[in-house]
């Protein structure tokens, strides 16, 4: 097939690295692999790149402009299937991995945050996932949870017929247990932990979207004893964060090249995302041995079944069910939790995942 991707930039996230190694992967494959982007950190192997030009007028501009250009770029392509992974007028795949934005700004109003903007840019997006799930504007849906499935059904009246549901896989070589290597110690020892210390990670960007205001209130209040608190990834509020930080057991590292390496060298991986439509992090976290602490908000959380499912809470604000729950993976069961999650990860490589998504790509092309 010649398919073609489009996202407005392929310079990090989550979303960014899953276009990046779907396309990778089907390209060698066979495939004749296209991606259009407005900035790109250079093209994916095997994969040929196109720049849709933009407006540099703000963010509002930047992506209105992306949201119109790209489409008409990728008409030229005459690609057999065309997948929007982001918030384009036209495409054959509406790629949803996100959750939708109407769903993420009621879930910030509800919890009183300040995310919850009506701005002119958060207007834009609404007008755009409006138009994506338009009848007639489409031929489907691919979504990476039946959570993500149910938000554009439920805000955008989408039938559920046309929604495909291919969960996100991992790759179990790179995500491994690793707990006790030399090099999990020195990262341990680095940060500070002691011998009978524990180390709970969260990993993602946008900290307050992921939860972790909720963590550094945790710690703040009634940590886990003996247990410090990482905290991984991008976020233009960093600075506060550290300095809430200060003085505690919470480490604020910022953006990380080494996530594999914290993964393994952590006792536990805490998840309290208030919106997610998957969570790569909760299956990167189990394949390297380490029990996971999500909310049902998080899409990952429909795959764990028991024992997994005991340290998954209703939601993240329920601050003394989420300590509960971080008490109960680093107690007895501890090496149980892990284990179970190793087999789990398993049972989702990145094998797995291109399969799915490249039969479904099939289904809809033209």
């Amino acid at each position: 097939m010649r398919i073609a991707f489009m996202h407005r930039q392929l310079t990090g996230g989550g979303t960014e690295a899953d276009l990046v190694r779907v396309a990778t992967a089907l390209a060698a494959r066979g495939h004749e692999m296209h991606v259009v982007a407005a900035r790109t950190a250079g093209a994916p192997a095997g994969v040929v790149t196109h720049r849709a030009p933009v407006l540099r007028a703000g963010r509002t501009a930047r992506l209105l402009s992306f949201a119109v250009m790209a489409p008409r770029l990728a008409r030229r392509i005459h690609a057999d299937v065309l997948v929007g992974f982001g918030r384009t007028l036209h495409q054959d795949v509406v790629r949803v991995g996100g959750g939708t934005h109407a769903s993420y700004l009621a879930q910030m109003r509800a919890t009183g945050n300040r995310g919850a903007a009506t701005g002119p840019y958060h207007r834009a997006i609404l007008w755009l996932e409006r138009r994506m799930f338009a009848s007639g504007a489409y031929r489907g849906v691919l979504a990476v949870s039946e959570r993500a499935a149910g938000e554009v059904c439920a805000d955008y009246g989408v039938p559920r017929a046309a929604v495909q549901v291919v969960y996100n896989g991992v790759d179990t070589e790179c995500f491994r247990p690793g707990r006790g290597t030399r090099e999990a110690l020195a990262l341990r020892a680095g940060l500070g932990v002691g011998d009978g210390e524990r180390v709970c990670l969260a990993v993602g960007s946008g900290f307050v979207r992921k939860g972790f205001d909720v963590l550094l209130h945790l710690w703040r209040e009634d940590p886990p004893a003996h247990t410090h608190l990482v905290l991984a990834g991008r976020d233009e509020r960093l600075a506060a964060f550290r300095r809430e930080a200060a003085g505690s057991a919470v480490h604020v590292l910022g953006q990380r090249d080494d996530v594999p390496l914290l993964m393994a060298a952590a006792d536990v991986v805490c998840v309290p995302s208030r919106q997610e439509a998957f969570g790569n992090v909760v299956l990167e976290a189990l394949a390297s041995g380490t029990p996971v602490v999500t909310s049902r908000l998080v899409g990952a959380a429909e795959l764990l079944a028991a024992p997994l499912d005991a340290l998954v809470v209703q939601g993240p604000e329920d601050v003394p069910a989420l300590r509960a729950a971080l008490v109960r993976a680093l107690g007895d069961e501890h090496a149980r939790y892990a284990a179970a999650g190793r087999v789990l990860a398993e049972g989702r490589p990145w094998s797995r995942h291109l399969d799915e998504v490249e039969a479904t790509l099939r289904r809809w092309a033209a």
